[in-house]
């Protein structure tokens, strides 16, 4: 509320007054005349010339150099730009008045002036304590120096700030002063008692007597019933005060009335803003030009008389400029011709280093497309001869020796395809095609599988594999499983590798953990062969491989590459602690968000002994006949039956006369390939699950497979085991029942 612009009117008025019974400096007629006229326009309204006459007793008390003028013509331009709702020129403009005030003897009207900023702060921003340092020094300075009528109001403009900063035992000994003046203070003074009484019914209110708050409330309303329309915001704050004391005491009904009352006031206040603000921007369009034109005529002025004493040495400092100006110049355009013969050495270098870009760009494109081209066209044959020596090694009327053959040749093939499967992995690593998957997550039964797949490789070599778990891990995280299994497989099978008749720990431990986050250390540790000093800066580079030229370097030297790119995409960094014929030591630690899941089932890996018979019916759609073969003998031993063709064209013919339970779908195929075959059959048929055989990579395809209509999708090469889990997967959810 502008509580404090009636008290600007009366202790301006009052403050000339009591200079001029106690004159303690030079008096100038005119410039008394000009700020006594300016006050007078302001309470009349008349800004506009207000202010000019303020400007012009400005301008003149500057010229005869008078701290007194100043301060007073300051002051008041501070107060009609405050009453202009021009706060930033009002509180300039103050500041100067009570810079100038303060170098004065008699400091006269510092208290008026430090009440004037105080109202500043307060109503511009809602600068509370910067309001109360000048309004608590201004009571300060005013107290027995101004009448008790006079000194009511700052001295409730203080504790209605304290109030206002909830700071109420603060403002209890202002109260008690105010109560000694209101005594002596005519009744006729209605802003200042209605305000006392604000005041003391607020305090009554935060104190708990209720009583006394209502007493005062009425008080203050009886004299805001005799004031005009320029009070309408006093009759808010009444409401607005009583209304939540009466909230708070529960008096519901009474705090709704008030709210009600207060409402339909503010409506008025709003009213009567609105038409005050259209005055007031009037004039402050005015006010503005004639300021501009003001400060431009000063300026002007200061720069004639500054031309006029020092024009020796604006001649002096202009030949010098000139002097330097063409120095300047010459050595600008040395610079510039040599700037611009690097420019364009820089412009050729550019275009060079963008032709250099675009080539590896394009080298690295090929390379990718190279290595994935070669990657399924070795997958096709390799599905061959894993699939018929896995079907041969099941069969026991080989010899011996035959089984070793037929060992040593699966052997080799799966060598084979993980070497195929590392240099796609690096190959899509480098190009940055790799994302992360988070899923709900078991370490423990993660862990735990993972070593079991390593049981017979691990008995080969007659070591001891060893999980050491932390229990107190969070179970599950939201983690990509699959880039973790990664990560440990190729540690653990590095490990194995190169250690004989001795032991491989995992140990995964908690380090840390909150609400959200868990920090996990993982560890696998070796007693083999270690990794000699001269080779540990290099070890997690690609094709690096332990041991000498002499020694028998085994593995393409990709896994730790493809572990230390994994662990990086997963925002940890991996270390390594080695000692030559000792053992070494591989962690990492990653943050993992714990899930909201609630998991205590541990997965069970599925094992060939475990796997259990189909009995579905399937269509299997391939061209190559040896794959054929193939995949008739592992859907035989999963219990399945088979019908195959060796185009897509034919499969959409058989499906039009057969219905078959699943349908397996090779992607390139003659005539009619996977990808189109599938579109026709979905156009007669939405039921039937269609899985995609294919030797590419997954995640180049999985989409447009997807969007064709297929519902899953299986790599070649793969095992009976991976071909049952795919089938019955989809079975299921397709409602189809499995025995």
């Amino acid at each position: 509320m502008k509580k404090c612009i009636v008290f600007i009117s009366l202790f301006i008025l009052s403050s000339f007054i009591y200079s001029q019974n106690d004159i303690d400096y030079v008096q100038v007629d005119s410039l008394d005349t000009l700020i006594d006229n300016a006050q007078q326009l302001r309470i009349e309204n008349n800004m506009y010339e207000a202010l000019e006459l303020a400007f012009k007793a400005v301008t003149y008390a500057h010229e005869l150099n008078h701290d007194h003028y100043l301060s007073h013509a300051y002051f008041v331009m501070g107060t009609i730009q405050y009453e202009l709702i021009d706060y930033e020129n009002a509180k300039i403009h103050s500041l100067k008045a009570l810079e100038y005030s303060e170098k004065t003897k008699s400091k006269r009207i510092l208290p008026y002036i430090l009440q004037s900023l105080a109202n500043i702060y307060y109503d511009d921003n809602g600068d509370y304590e910067n309001a109360l340092i000048y309004y608590k020094r201004g009571v300060d300075l005013a107290r027995g120096k101004v009448p008790g009528n006079n000194f009511l109001i700052p001295l409730c403009n203080l504790i209605w700030t304290y109030m206002d900063l909830n700071r109420f035992e603060e403002a209890v000994p202002y109260l008690k002063e105010v109560d000694s003046i209101a005594r002596v203070v005519p009744d006729n003074i209605q802003l200042g008692k209605s305000y006392l009484y604000l005041v003391r019914a607020r305090n009554y209110a935060h104190f708990g007597d209720i009583k006394k708050a209502e007493e005062n409330f009425e008080r203050t309303f009886k004299l805001l019933e005799k004031e005009d329309k320029h009070w309408l915001k006093g009759k808010s704050y009444f409401y607005q005060y009583r209304s939540q004391m009466y909230q708070d005491i529960g008096a519901y009904d009474k705090a709704i009335a008030d709210l009600k009352k207060f409402n339909e006031n503010e409506y008025k206040v709003y009213k009567n803003a609105r038409l005050k603000s259209q005055e007031i921007a009037k004039i402050r369009f005015k006010v503005d030009e004639y300021e501009q034109r003001l400060k431009d005529s000063e300026r002007e002025k200061k720069l004639l008389q500054s031309i006029d004493k020092n024009n020796k040495t604006i001649i002096l400092i202009s030949i010098f400029s000139l002097v330097s100006l063409i120095g300047i110049i010459f050595f600008y355009y040395r610079g510039y011709r040599s700037k611009k013969k690097s420019s364009e050495v820089l412009r050729l270098k550019n275009i060079e280093l963008g032709e250099a870009k675009s080539a590896a760009e394009k080298l690295s494109k090929i390379k990718s497309q190279f290595i994935s081209t070669v990657s399924h066209e070795l997958r096709t044959p390799l599905y061959g001869v894993i699939g018929i020596s896995s079907l041969l090694l099941e069969n026991n009327n080989h010899s011996e020796n035959d089984r070793k053959l037929l060992s040593s040749l699966k052997i080799s093939a799966d060598y084979l395809l993980n070497l195929v499967n590392k240099v796609l992995k690096i190959s899509k690593i480098d190009a940055a095609e790799t994302g992360l998957t988070k899923t709900p997550t078991n370490l423990f039964s993660l862990s735990k599988n993972i070593l079991q797949s390593f049981d017979f490789q691990s008995s080969e070599k007659n070591n001891e594999l060893l999980l050491e778990y932390d229990r107190s891990i969070p179970n599950p995280v939201d983690t990509d499983s699959l880039r973790i299994s990664e990560i440990l497989i190729n540690l653990i099978g590095n490990a194995i590798k190169f250690t004989e008749n001795g032991k491989v720990w995992l140990r995964i431990t908690l380090e840390s953990t909150d609400n959200k986050m868990a920090s996990i250390k993982f560890e696998v540790e070796d007693t083999g062969i270690g990794v000699p000093d001269d080779q540990k800066e290099y070890i997690f580079e690609e094709f690096s491989q332990i041991g000498s030229v002499y020694e028998n370097k085994q593995g393409t030297g990709l896994g730790l590459s493809i572990v230390r790119s994994l662990v990086q995409m997963m925002d940890g960094r991996i270390h390594f602690e080695s000692t030559k014929n000792e053992g070494s030591k591989f962690y990492f630690y990653l943050d993992l968000e714990i899930s909201e899941q609630f998991d205590n089932i541990e997965d069970k890996p599925a094992s060939e002994e475990t796997i259990s018979t189909l009995n579905s019916k399937i269509l299997v759609a391939e061209d190559n006949k040896i794959n054929q073969l193939v995949t008739k003998n592992l859907l035989k031993t999963i219990g399945c039956n088979c019908v195959i063709v060796e185009n897509g064209a034919e499969a959409v013919e058989v499906l039009k006369k057969q219905s078959f339970d699943l349908i397996l779908m090779d992607i390139n195929m003659p005539i009619l390939d996977g990808m189109e075959a599938t579109l026709e059959i979905r156009k007669f048929d939405s039921t039937t699950p269609i899985v995609a055989l294919t030797a590419s990579e997954l995640s180049e395809i999985e989409e447009e497979c997807r969007q064709a209509g297929m519902n899953d999708l299986i790599n070649k090469p793969f095992n009976k085991v991976d071909l049952r889990n795919i089938i019955q997967r989809n079975l299921v959810t397709n409602n189809i029942k499995t025995d």
